[in-house]
């Protein structure tokens, strides 16, 4: 587990680095757009309390909900599923006792934060196994599980993590996700928690998580040495352009129109940027 941990950590690092130099990100195409819309949605959460308002706040955002959310008012059973087959259902706690104890856990998570007497992934994961045996809404409990994985790694400097969603690597993993789950319950009722096979699971789990991003990375990091220079001076333009017309490209580029029409072609037929209007009143934005 340690050996994990120092891995996902390694890459926490080499990402910190990468993002200064935001030209790989675009190369990452839908991942980029979807880890900026994330990260813009994460900031805004990152410096507040996480408590039980909150936490029914984004239950009712990422849900869709009109309304903040409510905890459940009935017991309902946790599906693991594989595609549309159910792989096993587990109990989960009972109405009372997810009033009773989710603002104890919420508290633990920020406490356990600032002491730092225990790693974050630790907390994350200790966190996001319990919150699965409460299931405290009615639905949308694993969705909000995966989501609260991504911003609370976040929150503790992995700025990767809204890059790279779980979703597939669950449903890849999942009978193994819905062992180590029932191993977890089944020594809990036992009076004699295991946390052993949960831990394992999680942390592979975060591992083929950056290992997924670090693919893609380097594979876009090729394409880079490959691509011509006036197409990376284009790109590096959207760092600090939300859209940009093809007179002003040309204006800070200092390229010649043929050309720049040339590349830009390239760049929209490679995902990297794309094309908004017709003639005179086209413009491009990063994708």
């Amino acid at each position: 587990m340690l050996l994990l941990v120092c891995e996902i950590d390694e890459f926490k690092g080499a990402w910190s680095a990468m993002e200064n130099h935001t030209t790989s990100l675009q190369l990452l195409g839908e991942v980029s757009s979807f880890g900026r819309n994330f990260k813009e949605i994460a900031h805004s959460w990152k410096d507040q309390s996480l408590d039980v308002e909150l936490l029914c706040r984004l239950h009712a955002v990422f849900t869709g909900a009109r309304e903040i959310s409510i905890f459940k008012e009935q017991s309902l059973p946790l599906e693991i599923k594989k595609g549309d087959d159910i792989l096993g259902a587990l109990n989960t706690a009972s109405p009372a006792e997810v009033r009773n104890f989710m603002p104890r856990l919420m508290e633990w998570v920020v406490v356990a934060f600032e002491k730092k007497e225990m790693h974050p992934l630790f907390v994350i994961a200790l966190f996001t196994a319990i919150f699965l045996q409460f299931c405290p809404f009615e639905k949308g409990n694993q969705k909000i599980a995966r989501l609260l994985i991504i911003l609370l790694m976040f929150k503790e400097g992995y700025s990767y993590a809204p890059y790279s969603t779980l979703d597939t690597l669950l449903q890849e993993r999942a009978t193994d996700y819905y062992k180590a789950l029932k191993h977890t319950q089944t020594t809990l009722a036992k009076g004699k928690i295991d946390w052993d096979a949960w831990l394992e699971f999680f942390f592979e789990l975060l591992k083929a998580q950056k290992d997924k991003l670090k693919e893609r990375v380097e594979r876009g990091s090729a394409e880079i040495v490959n691509m011509p220079a006036l197409s990376t001076k284009v790109l590096k333009l959207f760092d600090k352009h939300n859209r940009l017309s093809m007179k002003e490209i040309e204006r800070l580029t200092r390229g010649k129109r043929s050309t720049l029409k040339l590349r830009l072609a390239e760049l929209v037929d490679g995902g990297y940027i794309m094309r908004h209007g017709q003639a005179r009143a086209t413009w491009y934005s990063r994708v």
